[in-house]
């Protein structure tokens, strides 16, 4: 279920920019600690405050005028603190732009923004219209130095029955849960929600399908496992921390189900990999019926493999860019195991990991390094090739993704397409000044520099010579206007089965990764 349909979030704690467009049923934001992930939940969050109102002015003044004229059109603010402003400067002008889905807004209250739009329609024998920048989304802005956030704009989406169906929609789970949940204790909250026996047992079997098959029943909060057939009653603050972690979180989800923005920070917290795999599905089973938010920095989290269709957006920061950037989801869909887009290779066994701009560049560069260690190591090149992992970048997105690849003692090389010669040193010097805990690079000038590159700690990048790789393959191939008869990942791979001789250049490049 999309009810936000775009949010865009400037100024707010250490988020200075933040645009999420495009979002669907499960949204996913992924990157490194601080980088903003929670906060921008927290403000979503922070939602369920929004005051509306006839007292309630617009900042723009044509809008506060016509406002004026047509007295049950609503105002709308948010109320914040000094501190949940950028550097805690409230003359950091904060603004925020959200779009709701009409579908959705038409089935939780019917009828409205059809009213609504009439309302704002432009009409010549009024005295005053509304401004040209009347739209469907609602734009908040503070007012320097007053830490409110007031509408900027007239918007058909601001009405009291939509922003309190929003409001009452908004659930938060925090990620402090392992010890208390929403500061009560376990039994506190659970006892709260005056469980009826059907209830109680949707959420044992939750618990048993989830997190632990072994859990039977409960008695008085606590929960009852059968251990050796035999029934073991434990208090739920003595269980493991998958248990722990999902114990509320699953109450909150299971009933809440009115809640239909489900906003879940860390949800890997304290879970294996298989019950973050079971987990997530039952996630992607719910944005059925909600649409559902998660910050995570784990890959075991982010599968792909599990997604198989187009109601998950994923938001990965960008440490070049110092924002979220949406992540091409048919770039997983063709083969997840090669793609470097959602960290599978930073929990890697692999030795060597070669990273390369897109699939086709994946594909080729594995005929290719086969054919080379067949030739090399006639003896053992089934062995060196197993301990060697060639993932790509994402096409254009390969600049926000060079801060994933792990560090030493992991031997990585990035190789890139010629015609990323001239940016390529300003995105090295971009990382180096981020401070952010990521591998550090060395731009090899020749493949005679490789060699030497890979005896430190730095990983090498570099670009080939020709601006693309299907150059090597057919030396009178546009790389500036690729055909459309030529399929990238049907005919460069055949091509490069076809090679008698390697390239020279390749050849050199695979002879100083394996000297």
């Amino acid at each position: 279920m999309i009810i936000f349909k775009n949010i865009e979030i400037e100024k707010f704690r250490n988020l200075s920019h933040a645009k999420l467009e495009s979002l669907k049923d499960l949204n996913i934001l992924i990157g490194p600690n601080n980088c903003g992930k929670t906060n921008f939940l927290e403000f979503i969050a922070r939602m369920k405050e929004l005051i509306f109102g006839g007292s309630y002015g617009y900042l723009c003044k044509p809008c506060q005028k016509f406002k004026q004229e047509v007295p049950d059109l609503a105002g709308v603010s948010l109320s914040l603190d000094a501190k949940d402003f950028y550097l805690n400067d409230t003359y950091n002008e904060m603004t925020v732009t959200f779009l709701l889905d009409e579908k959705q807004i038409d089935r939780f209250v019917p009828g409205v923004l059809e009213k609504q739009r009439k309302k704002l329609e432009f009409n010549p024998g009024r005295r005053t219209n509304p401004c040209e920048s009347v739209k469907d989304e609602i734009v908040m802005v503070s007012e320097k130095p007053h830490t409110t956030l007031y509408g900027k704009h007239l918007s058909p989406f601001i009405h009291e029955g939509i922003l309190q169906e929003i409001k009452g929609s908004i659930l938060y789970c925090p990620e402090g849960r392992l010890q208390s949940y929403k500061e009560k204790g376990f039994v506190e909250y659970i006892r709260e929600q005056r469980f009826s026996i059907a209830q109680k047992r949707k959420w044992i079997d939750f618990l048993q399908r989830i997190v632990d098959p072994k859990i039977d029943d409960e008695r008085y909060e606590n929960l009852i496992r059968k251990v050796n057939g035999e029934d073991f009653e434990t208090e739920i603050s003595k269980q493991g921390s998958g248990v722990r972690s999902l114990v509320c979180l699953g109450v909150d989800i299971l009933f809440g189900h009115n809640r239909k923005i489900v906003l879940i920070d860390e949800p890997e917290l304290g879970l294996n990999p298989f019950v973050k795999q079971e987990f997530l599905k039952f996630l992607l089973d719910e944005s059925k019926e909600r649409q559902i938010f998660i910050a995570t920095q784990d890959p075991t989290f982010v599968n792909p493999v599990l997604w198989k269709n187009n109601s998950v957006a994923v938001y990965f920061y960008s440490v070049a860019n110092e924002e979220f950037v949406k992540i091409d989801l048919k770039q997983n869909q063709e083969d997840p195991t090669v793609f470097a887009g959602y960290l599978p290779h930073t929990v890697s066994l692999k030795d060597i990991h070669i990273y390369v701009e897109g699939t086709s560049d994946a594909y080729i560069l594995q005929i290719l390094l086969e054919k080379h260690l067949k030739e090399t190591f006639p003896e053992n090149w089934l062995q060196i090739l197993n301990k060697v992992g060639i993932f790509h970048l994402c096409g254009d997105f390969w600049k926000h993704l060079l801060y994933t690849i792990p560090k030493h003692p992991y031997k990585c090389i990035v190789i890139l397409d010629g015609d990323k010669r001239n940016e390529i040193e300003a995105i090295i010097e971009r990382y180096t000044e981020s401070k952010v805990n990521t591998s550090r690079f060395v731009l090899c000038e020749d493949t005679k520099n490789l060699k030497n590159a890979f005896k430190g700690e730095n990983h090498p990048i570099y670009c080939l010579k020709e601006d693309c790789i299907e150059k090597y393959l057919f030396p009178e191939f546009d790389c500036s206007n690729i055909s459309l008869a030529y399929n990238k990942r049907r005919d460069g791979p055949r091509k490069a089965k076809e090679l008698q001789e390697i390239p020279e250049e390749i050849k050199e490049i695979f002879t100083a990764i394996f000297q």
